[in-house]
């Protein structure tokens, strides 16, 4: 959730603070150590109430536990003291958005960017915000956005793949899908989704071929499964379409040895 390794210079002043206490923090937390890290964020806030960045990281640590309220207030209470502090709105909108409070994460991501507009991840999260509310096209514009601060953003290549799918345009968002699989070949969902949009033009051979890259990724993807199986009886394969079918459902096939009687219909 948060972006602490972006430029420095977008957060408020932290001279006040023991730097080494407060990385140290940080450190546990990107590990994972949610307890040890809060522990610390308590402490700093012991000596100084008002620390912007120690009440935005615990914050971020209550989202983390699904504690969405408590979550919401620290950050509000971090920016009360720091306005400017972009990764603080940033996260707040994370906190709204998890909450499908859509309007409140778009306008915590837009100030966001007017307090560091070069930030990719916040175009990002901005554009998925604006595609759950509906709007297409900004959510297209938003994912552009993203590109143009970062070509190479994976997420924001495959969302913009996916909103020209719904604006009617899958051959366009097959070139964003192929330039996400040409940056990272393990790409799962990028895969799964140059599938969709060649299933969209019914280009059933090269969308059975996307699936089954999506699956050497990742076996158990239910959708990429499903989507296969529905692939495989288009284009006639009965067999294989149902096969792929029954494991998107997790239908567990049984064989009786010398009860033949009993067995599945195939």
């Amino acid at each position: 959730m948060s972006r602490r390794n972006r430029k420095q210079n977008k957060n408020p002043d932290a001279s006040d603070t023991s730097q080494a206490l407060m990385m140290r923090a940080v450190d546990l937390h990107g590990a994972g150590d949610l307890d040890g890290a809060e522990e610390i964020y308590l402490e700093i806030l012991r000596k100084d109430t008002g620390n912007p960045i120690a009440l935005h990281y615990h914050g971020v640590l209550q989202f983390q536990r699904g504690n969405h309220g408590l979550a919401e207030k620290l950050i509000s209470q971090a920016l009360e003291i720091a306005p400017d502090y972009a990764d603080a709105h940033y996260n707040l909108g994370k906190v709204h958005h998890e909450n499908d409070e859509f309007d409140k994460a778009i306008s915590c991501y837009e100030t966001a960017i007017s307090y560091d507009s070069e930030s990719p991840e916040s175009y990002n999260q901005l554009g998925l915000a604006e595609e759950q509310r509906g709007s297409l096209s900004a959510a297209k514009k938003s994912y552009e956005s993203a590109l143009e601060h970062q070509p190479e953003f994976l997420d924001a290549l495959n969302n913009l793949g996916n909103v020209l799918r719904l604006l009617e345009r899958p051959e366009d968002a097959i070139k964003h899908f192929k330039r996400a699989i040409e940056i990272n070949s393990n790409f799962m969902e990028a895969h799964h989704n140059l599938g969709n949009a060649y299933q969209d033009l019914s280009l059933f051979d090269e969308a059975t071929e996307s699936y089954l890259a999506a699956l050497s990724i990742d076996p158990d993807f239910t959708e990429s499964q499903k989507n296969l199986g529905s692939c495989l009886l288009g284009c006639g394969q009965y067999r294989e379409g149902l096969h792929y079918l029954r494991k998107s459902c997790g239908v567990i096939e049984f064989t009786l040895g010398k009860y033949p009687k009993y067995q599945l219909a195939r």
